[in-house]
């Protein structure tokens, strides 16, 4: 039944604009795999990004792999497995499985698709002519740990200017008979934010803490994550538009990478440092260049309203009839030329994330946002014309109390309030969507610490939320699933010893509660314990700049309701990444 998968591959090949295909010959074959399904990594601006970078080396040939669709997997699994987009080959025919990880949960999905392309799992079992397995992506230069037994090698840094140093070191291996080992040894000297798990030895205490993380090889202890300079660099843009993705037809546009805002529970703000913005005439040049006129722009950032320059951006590319969208904005840097821009381009829903219900708890996260900001915000956007408000919360924060669960419904029925004034004088009433998540402590973050909030707790808070909300007309309450926070937690907390778990649920029909019964480990251990100030956690040997006192520092800023002020790179050198 393989033709029906070969067929699938076929059809979304023909519906793409902007694929590679390319010869063979002579070239380095590389397999770049998102582990889930087409629709998500094709929405995934920085896996396109990798595939563009590595197809534009003229000695690389660079094809798409990605989770088979449910009803094409019995097909994958008796045949030769999943099969790349451009060429309908198998995993097994590349010199390199090259993974873009962006989500801890999809770490199951790397091990059912090694298992799948008939790989050997483990990394040290794996023989020097089977594909070289590589990982990179932002949960990877987080916590790759809890995958390690599985990847010979880790690239931990911003694609940018890693991707053409790792060609040029394998190109060096492939010039010599090399095992497996000393294709690795090669890598790691060669390549300064490589990162070869098997040549790390893990020790831990009789309860469980992690007590040494020493390397076997004359190599540094400390791996660094090493960044893009952007300024360098033309805006990464969507090369690929699709009809088959969550921005149907929609050229993807980056403004600018991580956040100086610094909220506690956002690895982004923290990995992602200094706060760098593209300029805006090459921003603009960049949308131009990849969308027709009439075409649709979306602007993408962790925070686009931030953008010094976000009305130039907005009011040139409306000028040249670019229709406009843009991620989650800033309740206190909207501006009217941005709002009056994307209600020209027919947006009929802004996103703002207050996060939480309570100042007190919206100083501890250190949001920095006043609930006279939030309505201000409500207030701009809904008389620019833009009816409908999508508000993104987070349930189980530390410290969170049934106060400040209750204030998130007062805060969002003032904000139907404003709402329903405005759209009343302007004859149309908007909707209010509620995001509502569940927090999930983070590496490199101040909240690194902290426990996860117990699963009994999370729904019961939910239930909370939508009985206080469910009688208030055009207000909706979607909530992610606390089992799945849970395994996120688990993931992103998580360590070696994870693997076997990993290995299981690989397998297909396996199951959470199979896994966990049939190797002996306890997940409780990783998403409920408080970590100690002085404890070595499974990350600490990756380096991102910022320095752990730092992030000590500004937990009990947390706890003391104190807050920091936003990052100033000229001015500041706190953290660490920074020297002035």
């Amino acid at each position: 039944m393989s033709w029906q998968l070969q067929r699938r591959l076929k059809q979304w090949l023909a519906d793409e604009t902007g694929a590679v295909i390319k010869d063979w010959g002579g070239k380095i074959p590389i397999a770049l795999v998102y582990p889930n399904r087409y629709f998500l990594g094709m929405s995934n601006l920085g896996f396109q990004t990798v595939y563009h970078r590595l197809n534009r080396l003229p000695n690389v040939v660079c094809e798409r792999l990605f989770l088979p669709e449910s009803e094409d997997m019995a097909a994958a699994s008796s045949g030769p497995g999943p099969l790349s987009l451009e060429s309908q080959r198998p995993m097994a025919d590349f010199h390199i499985v090259a993974f873009s990880l962006a989500f801890e949960n999809d770490f199951t999905n790397l091990v059912h698709l090694l298992q799948l392309g008939k790989l050997s799992l483990y990394s040290s079992r794996r023989h020097q002519h089977e594909p070289l397995v590589v990982a990179g992506g932002v949960a990877t230069f987080l916590n790759p740990e809890p995958i390690a037994p599985f990847i010979d090698v880790f690239l931990l840094g911003e694609a940018e200017n890693l991707l053409e140093d790792f060609i040029r070191a394998w190109e060096e291996i492939l010039d010599h008979d090399f095992s497996r080992k000393e294709q690795l040894t090669h890598m790691v000297k060669r390549v300064s934010s490589a990162y070869v798990p098997s040549f790390f030895q893990v020790e831990k205490d009789p309860d469980g803490r992690l007590i040494s993380f020493e390397p076997l090889l004359d190599i540094p202890k400390k791996i660094p994550v090493r960044p893009a300079s952007l300024e360098r660099e033309e805006p990464i843009t969507s090369t690929i538009t699709t009809p088959h993705t969550e921005f149907p037809d929609t050229v993807l546009v980056e403004i600018g990478r991580g956040c100086g805002r610094g909220c506690r529970f956002c690895a982004a703000g923290f990995v992602y440092r200094p706060v760098r913005h593209r300029q805006s005439d090459k921003v603009v040049r960049a949308a131009l260049d990849r969308s027709p006129q009439g075409g649709k722009v979306g602007l993408l950032s962790s925070a686009v309203s931030d953008h010094p320059d976000i009305d130039t951006i907005c009011l040139q590319l409306r000028k040249a009839g670019i229709r406009l969208s843009v991620s989650s904005l800033r309740a206190d840097s909207v501006t009217p030329t941005m709002l009056d821009s994307l209600r020209q381009s027919g947006l009929h829903t802004v996103a703002i994330a207050p996060e939480a219900g309570s100042q007190r708890l919206r100083q501890m996260i250190n949001k920095n946002l006043t609930e006279k900001h939030i309505l201000d915000a409500v207030n701009a956007v809904v008389s620019a014309g833009i009816p409908n408000l999508r508000l993104y919360f987070m349930i189980g924060l530390p410290t969170e109390t049934e106060e400040d669960i209750r204030a998130i419904i007062q805060l969002v029925k003032r904000i139907k309030h404003e709402q329903l004034v405005i759209g009343r004088g302007q004859k149309r009433l908007g909707t209010i969507t509620l995001s509502v998540s569940s927090f999930v402590p983070k590496p490199f973050t101040p909240f690194q610490w902290v426990p996860f909030c117990d699963l009994s707790v999370l729904k019961q808070r939910i239930k909370k939320l939508k009985r206080g909300l469910g009688a208030v007309a055009n207000v909706k309450v979607h909530a992610d699933v606390p089992r799945w926070a849970y395994i996120q937690a688990l993931l992103s907390r998580g360590d070696r010893q994870l693997a076997p778990l990993l290995a299981i649920l690989g397998q297909q029909n396996s199951t959470w509660s199979k896994a966990t019964k049939a190797v002996n480990v306890n997940p409780e251990f990783y998403v409920y314990r408080e970590r100690e100030r002085q404890e070595l956690l499974p990350w600490d040997f990756i380096d991102h700049g910022v320095t752990k006192d730092y992030l000590w520092h500004e937990y009990q800023q947390a706890l003391a309701g104190k807050t920091t002020e936003p990052c100033d790179p000229e001015n500041c050198v706190a953290c660490g990444v920074c020297s002035l």
